[in-house]
């Protein structure tokens, strides 16, 4: 299991366009790996599988106004549970995202517009910013809050027959 971080300057990272990328284990990402636990914590299944895997790739840029932009994208495939059937499922997580690099100052007006923006987040510039934190968060925030299969579940599918209605014995009184 990797804890190292992986630290490096944001700003500096984006002004020489430098690229980063590489995969981790879930293994690497211990409140990840809790989440998908506590999960699997509800299943009736519990095997030995791994916990999944995600790669990464972090891409530096600065643009022709002299603005430091981050741009990250994750391919997350990771083993939960499905929170219907309880059976294992497979969840694959395409994520991409843009940072914009800048000094943070809460009394600054831009910086509420930046906020507000859709095009891209506000990163606080960092001489040690940890880019395996910064994945690890932004797959946690796009994990569903109960997974379940996108279609019907096999242990749904399988049962058939309709159950008798609790109140067909109170027809017969009305007579």
């Amino acid at each position: 299991m990797n804890t190292q971080p992986l630290l490096i300057d944001n700003i500096a990272f984006a002004k020489r366009n430098e690229h980063l990328s590489g995969t981790l284990s879930v293994a690497d990402c211990p409140r990840l790996l809790e989440l998908i636990a506590a999960q699997a914590a509800d299943s009736k299944v519990a095997n030995g599988t791994s916990a999944g895997v995600i790669n990464f790739t972090l891409d530096g840029e600065t643009n022709t106004m002299g603005q430091h932009f981050l741009h990250l994208s994750v391919d997350a495939n990771l083993n939960t549970h499905c929170q219907r059937c309880l059976e294992p499922m497979p969840l694959s997580l395409n994520l991409n995202f843009d940072y914009l690099i800048g000094d943070i100052d809460a009394h600054n007006s831009d910086v509420a517009d930046i906020e507000d923006s859709d095009d891209y987040d506000l990163q606080e510039a960092n001489q040690s910013m940890d880019v395996l934190t910064l994945i690890e968060d932004e797959v946690i925030m796009a994990m569903p809050i109960a997974p379940a299969h996108e279609e019907l579940c096999k242990q749904a599918s399988t049962q058939s027959g309709e159950k008798p209605n609790p109140f067909a014995v109170l027809k017969g009184l009305i007579k």
